[in-house]
């Protein structure tokens, strides 16, 4: 019976992707226009630091903005902490400094206060890989929840890792944070 349940979620989920990118544009999409200094048109891929991000903003649209200058401790901290990054970019976000890198086939994002010191570390995960408690627990309060992203998040010195996960239902988007153990808690995203 599980089985048959899981496999309605999948379709379901699949379907619903599925209509949402074949959905024609319509009032507020934006119309591609050509660049005049590249003739290039703008992408209309989401910048990939935008699921780190979703849900943290306050509503004026404004993510993270691309930097050149980051302080001399933050780069250290940085090449220190993931001297094997490749492929990094770098942003500014709230007053923070935040580096997006690849180490090995992992795309994760570091969040640095200008002091080169660490807030923590994104990165984007599997459900398989999500402890099995905290799906069990959202899974308990609502049972027909479709999981959006799933964000680890390691802060240095902290005992386990944040859990960020992304609900749909009916109501909407949701972002709760879990510890380890299943546990809802609050985190200063």
């Amino acid at each position: 019976m599980k089985k048959l349940l899981l496999f309605i979620f999948a379709l379901v989920y699949c379907t619903i992707i599925t209509a949402q990118k074949k959905q024609a544009p319509g009032k507020g999409h934006k119309i591609n226009k050509v660049h005049k200094k590249t003739n290039k048109k703008p992408s209309n891929k989401k910048p990939e630091t935008d699921a780190f991000w979703e849900g943290t903003g306050d509503g004026d649209g404004g993510g993270p903005k691309p930097s050149r200058n980051q302080p001399a401790k933050v780069r250290s901290a940085f090449q220190e902490d993931y001297p094997t990054a490749a492929n990094v970019s770098w942003h500014k976000y709230r007053g923070d400094w935040t580096a997006t890198f690849t180490n090995g086939l992992i795309r994760s994002t570091a969040v640095y206060h200008a002091n080169g010191q660490r807030k923590d570390t994104r990165t984007i995960i599997p459900q398989k890989q999500t402890p099995r408690v905290i799906i069990d627990e959202i899974l308990k309060k609502q049972p027909r929840t479709i999981f959006g992203d799933i964000i680890r998040i390691e802060v240095p010195k902290a005992a386990t890792n944040i859990f960020r996960v992304k609900t749909i239902s009916s109501n909407g988007s949701n972002f709760d944070y879990y510890d380890a153990d299943g546990n809802e808690i609050k985190y200063d995203y």
